[in-house]
């Protein structure tokens, strides 16, 4: 087990350390060699002045290459010179193991490469920094959004990823031959995170979802991570509000305790001092119509994309959509049944989450699967849940890997995704 971090040196001035990671830079002068090495917490400068060494410990340091790991012992001292403000100077080094050259893609990043080289290399790119701290800071992201959760009483919730049938209505599914039975891998936990509300009153999941959309654009994935909450005895103003609340606590605080990852990234915070716009459909279709949308159209990516530049680089909702654009456990309004009491929440020209009100009374859950062109069959133990009294309830569904693509200001979401799967990409 290792005894220090690369963060700790900076207490251990003037001690010994033992160190392991991965050879980042290799820098020789005549008299001296520089290793850069690299672990999962930062960087430090190794420094072999060859004078003070025997033949033996030359040559190896002769056969390092970069992206080796190695063990090092040696003596912290502070440095002026180093660019890191401490340097180790080593008594012992050892390669643990080698790296096979040349590598597929630079570490250092001053090689440049095209994504698809850099995705098929997934096992060593994320080794750079541009993609190392993207994760560092999802870790930090998902934390605090449990944390929010937990301290506002939420029941965490794990649901199943195979099912019997769709859930959703209208997306592609993945088929799976269940032990000789036809089923499907889950596009989302609507139903059972329902069925849950109906119970703990406050759940939420964070989860793989798959859907079996051959899309290529740089906001789509077939599988994807997706962050589900569900409350029982919500308005869909009261979803909007705990979303504002809960994104502007955890966004907050990520940059807080993420703050040198976004500095390395050249990341600056979103500006979160204000409260979300919300804008009706209507107010949104206003907007558009001079690019040729007309009532009832879908909001698609070119038309955020004109929103964007009208609002900005802000979080802002549109709601009240459409009944025929939601899916069809959205509630409807009770005075006008042509919209619905639902929202989507985007981030300057991106789609973030979605969610609304939900039906909560089976005779008219029935009704909508009937319109929908639905088998009311296949949502039997759903309206079973219903028929036992189920609460007025809202809830809303967010990629987290499209919320991480743009608070590191990725262009291709598969760069805030460690295993990218798309219609092209299976592997690795």
């Amino acid at each position: 087990m290792k005894k220090h971090y690369i963060k700790d040196i900076a207490r251990l001035d003037n001690e010994e350390c033992e160190l392991y990671g991965w050879v980042h830079e290799i820098r020789e002068t005549k008299p001296i060699t520089f290793i850069v090495l690299r672990d999962s917490t930062g960087k430090a400068q190794i420094t072999i002045k060859k004078e003070n060494y025997d033949r033996n410990f030359i040559d190896k340091i002769k056969r390092i290459h970069h992206e080796d790991v190695i063990k090092v012992k040696g003596k912290v001292v502070k440095s002026q010179i180093a660019k890191l403000g401490y340097e180790v100077i080593p008594s012992e080094i050892e390669i643990l193991a080698k790296a096979k050259h040349p590598l597929p893609i630079d570490v250092s990043g001053k090689i440049e490469a095209e994504l698809p080289k850099i995705l098929d290399a997934r096992y060593l790119s994320l080794r750079r920094d541009e993609y190392f701290y993207v994760f560092k800071i999802q870790t930090i992201l998902v934390k605090n959004i449990r944390e929010y959760l937990y301290k506002h009483d939420f029941v965490e919730i794990f649901t199943p990823k195979i099912i019997k049938f769709a859930t959703e209505g209208g997306a592609e599914l993945f088929k799976v031959d269940y032990f000789g039975q036809e089923a499907y891998l889950a596009q989302s936990p609507q139903i059972y995170k329902e069925i849950c509300a109906g119970v703990f009153e406050k759940v939420f999941e964070i989860a793989q979802y798959y859907r079996a959309e051959k899309s290529r654009t740089n906001y789509h994935l077939a599988e994807f991570i997706s962050f589900d909450v569900e409350c029982a005895f919500y308005s869909y103003n009261d979803i909007m509000n705990l979303l504002e609340d809960l994104l502007k606590y955890s966004l907050s605080k990520t940059y807080e305790e993420a703050h040198d990852y976004f500095d390395k990234l050249n990341c600056k915070p979103l500006d979160l001092n204000y409260e979300f716009q919300k804008i009706t459909y209507d107010e949104a279709i206003d907007l558009l119509k001079s690019h040729g949308y007309k009532w009832g159209d879908d909001i698609t990516q070119s038309a955020l994309n004109i929103l964007s530049e009208k609002i900005g680089r802000r979080f802002y909702f549109i709601i009240d959509w459409p009944t025929h654009l939601k899916p069809f456990y959205t509630k409807e309004d009770e005075k006008n049944p042509k919209i619905t009491k639902s929202f989507d929440l985007n981030l300057a020209n991106l789609e973030i989450a979605s969610g609304g009100e939900r039906i909560n009374e089976s005779e008219k859950l029935i009704e909508k699967l009937k319109k929908n062109n639905l088998n009311v069959e296949n949502f039997d133990i759903f309206i079973k849940a219903l028929d036992v009294s189920s609460p007025p309830h809202a809830g809303f569904g967010l990629g987290i890997s499209r919320l991480l693509m743009m608070i590191t200001e990725k262009k291709n979401i598969r760069e805030a995704v460690l295993f990218p799967r798309d219609v092209d990409r299976l592997i690795p």
